[in-house]
Order: C-alpha cells, then sequence, then structure tokens
C-alpha cells in the first residue's frame, strides 16, 4: 500500500501542524507524514516530536500530496493517522 493509500484510507486520521503537535504525546497517533517541501523550520519540530515520542514518520510526500490524501483541497504541512482504541495502545506508555 503506498503512503497516500494509507493516509487516505486511514479512518480515523488528523490534518496539520497544531493538531498533528497536541496529539503527538498523548499515544494516539500511529503514523505522522510531513510534507517534503514544508518550512524546514516546521518540518524540524515535527521529526523532533515524532522522535521524541516514539512516533514512525515519512517525508516522501509533497503537501499537496498529504492535503489530497487527508481529503482537503488545500496542501498540509503535515498529517497523522490515529489508532483506533484504546487496546491499541501499549498499557507500558502509561497512556
Amino acid at each position: 500500500m503506498s503512503i497516500i493509500e494509507e493516509l487516505s484510507c486511514a479512518s480515523e486520521r488528523i490534518v496539520g501542524s497544531k493538531q498533528v503537535m497536541k496529539f503527538a504525546g498523548t499515544c494516539v497517533l500511529t503514523k505522522v507524514y510531513i510534507a517534503k517541501d514544508a518550512d524546514e523550520q516546521l518540518t524540524d519540530k515535527l521529526k523532533k516530536a515524532c522522535e521524541k515520542y516514539g512516533i514512525e514518520y515519512d517525508m516522501s510526500c509533497t503537501m499537496h500530496q498529504i492535503g489530497k490524501a487527508a481529503g482537503i483541497e488545500v496542501g498540509s504541512a503535515c498529517a497523522a493517522t490515529i489508532k483506533k482504541s484504546k487496546k491499541d495502545i501499549p498499557e507500558s506508555l502509561g497512556c
């Protein structure tokens, strides 16, 4: 499955850097898609948050591709998929 398909087929997702940063520390994000053509300062901030919280991330798509896959009409610097239920969150994370 391609990255675009992963994001567009996800049952739960969030779009935008503010939402991704808000949810990064909550143990609910499964993967973050960061646009390779987004502002470098923003992408660095997103990558650091992903690394801090152990979230897988991908930087192979453009802002236009992420926006389209997320179902919005404009580009987006990032989007993320969300775990389906509390059962999918490891107890060791204390979430």
